[in-house]
This record gives structure tokens, sequence and C-alpha cells, in this order.
């Protein structure tokens, strides 16, 4: 009976075979490979592949809208084939698609085409000539619209106009002129359209607005506009689609390929959501899209909550659309607003108690939610329900998010991060810097929000904006401010020992956003079995200038392999061109 081999003499013995095996593996492996011919390649560029080296190559090969291999040009071309389309690069440097993690897209979206945008308006000069332009396209009476997105402090002017300024460039036409969500001023037409007269009493949650002579001239307040603003005409539903799309070859343009979207007011589930679903249907969406819901129904959140719950489940939803969680305002009794003064809010007692047993049933459901707080103030007082309800039941894997933090403590940072959640940033004090400055204090503004103490004392961190309201949309604006601490208005507030490297600034807006949806293994970085999603960039992000980050855009957006925009010598690579 034979013995079994053992010891040098058996390894000896077998070493032949298990050498062959091998090179049968690796040589079927590279046939495997060789035979796969790439749909897509892009040669000849820089390709900041922000894996976990943060390499750089010359070259990406995609397959069945995923990467299957980046590398240097050689190595990419090999993989093309007769059918393969290529894009040479021309040195162009080229990104990861970019993730808002906290942006309110679906919201913005469905009146976008309806409103003038004044994010790179400097002058209000220019800005009342594209009113004075808006009037002769449109009829008599068609409402002009600035829904926020601005502040006075980008304008040279350093003010909001004035009724009768609004007044002469459009006499014929109402006027909605809003300015973030802090007030909104319309002129003479507009406030007739809306019966706001001498008489008129404040709306819910709101205050009229009133000149030196006690003359209403708008309104007040986040619910007073909220309130006002959706009794102006709405589109149909027709409108609300094709806006929609305008939107989001918008955010391609400016190098987003995928969003975390947190509903806003005056979004309502299901309705508000018809435009989003319809594109999906019709394979027309350009963006991913990670939505939570937010009932948006004072007085009966935890009705619109269960009806959610019921209806939507956990892990629904594919690669371009998908329920993410609940929130970002859970309650409107916790809700803190901007909180850009002295003294932030403190909630009652049984809003507190409100918000703990519906954040519970939703953590009982499944699904996981993210909270709203401007101020750590705000995040103190709803840790403890977190931790209470986490004892019962584990939200470790629920990934959590805390948003805005604009002065998170260490204190708070630690317990958030010991609740397996994270932090989403957003720069909200492009706008709001100086106020902060103003109202806060230096010690308070010059760590608004304390990015570097986040990444040392390892939180998850995502990058956003809050937009369309309350912050400008673009991408990289955020990352600029992420890097200098700089408002629009050139004054630096936040201090350099607080700020990022382009590196960790991109990162947030890559696999950092990426975490907070669980997709980090198929978002964020150029590697081989990740979704292809990138973006061709106008300039080289790791050497402009560091003022000159925030002028960049994409020139060639490609999101699951396919161009959703092009510019220049890839406009013609665009659907539709």
């Amino acid at each position: 009976m034979s013995q079994p081999l053992s010891g040098k003499k058996g390894l000896f013995l077998f070493l032949p075979f298990l050498l062959v095996s091998l090179a049968l593996t690796v040589t079927a492996s590279r046939v495997s490979l060789a035979q796969q011919s790439a749909d897509l390649v892009l040669v000849n560029g820089k390709i900041v592949t922000s894996d976990p080296g943060f390499s750089i190559k010359q070259a990406v090969a995609v397959q069945g809208g995923k990467f299957i291999a980046v590398g240097s040009n050689d190595e990419i071309r090999r993989l093309a084939g007769s059918n393969t389309r290529t894009i040479d690069l021309k040195g162009r440097t080229v990104l990861p698609g970019l993730m808002d993690s906290h942006i309110h897209a679906i919201r913005s979206a469905r009146t976008w085409d309806t409103e003038l945008h004044w994010e790179s308006v400097r002058s209000l000069t220019d800005g009342f000539k594209m009113i004075t332009d808006q009037t002769a396209k449109t009829p008599p009476g068609t409402w002009i619209r600035v829904a926020g997105g601005w502040h006075d402090g980008q304008l040279a002017e350093k003010r909001m106009p004035t009724v009768a300024e609004l007044d002469k460039v459009a006499p014929n036409h109402p006027v909605w002129f809003q300015r973030l969500y802090d007030r909104a001023i319309l002129n003479t037409t507009g406030l007739k359209a809306l019966g706001i007269t001498d008489d008129v009493q404040d709306p819910p949650g709101g205050k009229v607005l009133k000149d030196s002579n006690g003359k209403p001239i708008g309104v007040l307040g986040f619910f007073g506009i909220l309130n006002w603003y959706l009794k102006l005409p709405q589109p149909t539903a027709e409108q609300e689609i094709q806006s929609t799309r305008n939107f989001f070859s918008e955010l391609n343009r400016v190098g987003l390929t995928a969003i975390g979207d947190v509903a806003g007011g005056g979004l309502t589930w299901p309705d508000g959501y018809r435009a989003v679903n319809a594109l999906h249907e019709r394979n027309e969406l350009t963006v991913r899209v990670r939505w939570y819901m937010q009932p948006n129904r004072p007085g009966r959140e935890i009705e619109v909550i269960k009806q959610f719950i019921e209806q939507v489940k956990p892990g629904s939803g594919d690669d371009w659309l998908r329920p993410v969680g609940i929130g970002e305002q859970v309650t409107v009794g916790t809700f803190d607003g901007d909180a850009f003064v002295p003294n932030p809010p403190t909630f009652k007692p049984e809003a507190l108690e409100q918000w703990k047993q519906i954040v519970k049933m939703i953590a009982e459901s499944g699904w996981r939610f993210q909270a709203h707080a401007t101020r750590d103030n705000s995040a103190k007082q709803l840790l403890p329900a977190l931790e209470e309800i986490n004892k019962q039941i584990p939200l470790k894997d629920r990934r959590i998010a805390f948003a805005h933090m604009e002065d998170a403590s260490v204190e708070t940072i630690d317990r958030i991060k010991a609740l397996g959640g994270g932090i989403t940033v957003q720069d909200r004090m492009i706008y709001n810097g100086e106020d902060v400055l103003k109202n806060l204090g230096p010690a308070i503004a010059h760590r608004a929000p304390p990015l570097k103490t986040m990444l040392r004392r390892g939180i998850p961190m995502g990058g956003g904006t809050d937009s369309t309201r309350t912050a400008p949309y673009p991408p990289f604006w955020s990352i600029w401010w992420l890097v200098t601490g700089k408002t629009l208005g050139g004054e630096p507030i936040r201090g350099a020992e607080e700020s990022l490297s382009r590196e960790e600034a991109l990162r947030l807006y890559t696999t950092g956003s990426a975490w907070f949806s669980f997709d980090e293994k198929k978002l964020g970085s150029i590697e081989p079995g990740k979704l292809a999603d990138l973006i061709v960039l106008s300039a080289d992000y790791l050497t402009v200038p560091e003022d000159q980050i925030k002028d960049l855009v994409s020139v060639l957006t490609i999101v699951g392999g396919k161009p959703t925009y092009g510019a220049g010598e890839y406009a013609s690579l665009a659907p539709g061109r």
C-alpha cells in the first residue's frame, strides 16, 4: 500500500505540478482579459484614481458600465477591440465622478427651468439684466423667480435690490426675489398677485417683511418663505420631468455623477418624486440618486413615516435610483434652522420625546435616518435618545448621518462615531462665513466646521453643499471652500489648521460621500470592478492655483460608461448631439 508524500521529498515532487498549475491559471486569466474587449478606453490622460494609494495613471478601460482596468497607455490599448470607442484625453485630468452627500436636488430640479440662478452673479447690474432678459422672453404676468442660491456678500453692492429697482426692471411681471432662506422681497406686481397688503397676517412660521414706512415688501423666515413660495404657479408633470432632466445635465457639467438627496421643505412623498421616477423609468437619468424621505407634514410625521415604512422596503431600488433612509428633518419640533446666531435653539422636552419615539420606530423598521444639526448644541440634545435606542437596537450598521455640524465639539464627534455614524459637511459658510464671524466670534468661525479635527478623530465624513437655496451647487466651489476656508467675498474664515488638503477634500466628495449610502465599494474611485463614473476636467485639479479650484468644471462626464455631458471637442459625444 502506497504511503502519502510528506516532508521535503513530498514538496519537491509536488512543486513542478504546482508551478504548471499556476502558469496555466495566469495564462487563462490573461487570455480571458484579452478576450473581453473594452467598450470604451480613455488614453493619454492624468487619471487621478482616488484609490487607497491615490495613484495616478495614464489610461482607463470600461466594459459593461464598469471599470475593467486602469494603467499605462500601452496596457489599456491592448484591451481595445474593433468596436471599442477610444477617447484621446490629450493630457487632461480625470477624476472619479463626484458625489454630493447632502443636496436638495429633487426638489430644486422640479422648478429649475422656471427660476433664475444667481450663483455666478457678481453685481446687481448683471442680475438686473438677467431679469430684464427674462421679461422679454415671457408674457406679462409670468412670475420671475430668484429662489435663493445667492448672498449679497458676493455682489459688488453688498446688498439686496429694492422693491423700486425690481419694479423698474420688471414692471409687468410679478417678481419673487429670495435671499437664502432668510428673506424674500417682491415687486409691487408680485405683492398684489399674492395678496400681500397692509393688513395681511404673518404667514405660519414666518413674518411679513416691511419697509421703514410700515409697508409690506416681502416675507421673513424659513417657513414663511416656504409657505408663500408654494402659492406661486407650479409646473405641470411633464414640465417637471424636463426641468429635472435639465438640472441633472447641469449637475453633470459641474462634475456630479451621484447625489445623496435629502428632500427638503415643500417636497412631499410620493408625489414630489414623480419626475425623477419618470426619468428612471425612461432610462434617462444621468445622475445616480440616493434619496431620503422627509415627512414634511407638521403634526403628521408618524402617519407619513408609517406609510413609507409599509410601502418602501430597505434595499429596494437599483444603482441609478435608490431610497436610503428618512430625514434629514424627522420632526418640526427639533428643527434648528441655520442657527447662525449667538444663542442656538433649545428644543422642548415634548419635542425631544416625539423625536425619540419616531427615530425608534424608524430603527425598528430596519431603515436608517439622518439628523439636521447646525450647531453642536442641537446634536447634544438629540444624542441621548440615540444612545438609549442603541442599547436596544444596535445602530452600528445604520451609518446614521448628522448634517452640517458647523461647530462640532470633540465630545460630539466621538459620540456620533461611537454609534457608527458620520458627519456630512456642507459649504454653507461660503455665503454665511462673515455672518458667523460677526455673530459667533472668531473662536467658532475659525473652526467652522472643524474638518481636520473630524479627520483626526476618525469619523466618516462626506462632502456636500445643502444647495440650491442656501448654498451654491457646484461641487468645486465646495471643494475650494474645504481647502481655503474662504467665503465668495474673499474673506478667509476657517483657519488653515482646520482646512483640508486637495487630496483630503477630493476624498470627501468621492469615497467619503459614497460611504453614507453604502456605495464605497461601487463608487468613488477609478478601480476595476467599480461603476464607470468619471469626469474629465477643464484644468488640472492637483496643480491649478488654489483660488482657481472653484472655476473647474467637467468637459466630459461619463456615468455608467456612457457620456452624459460634453463640451468643446467632446460635445459630439453627449446625448442629443
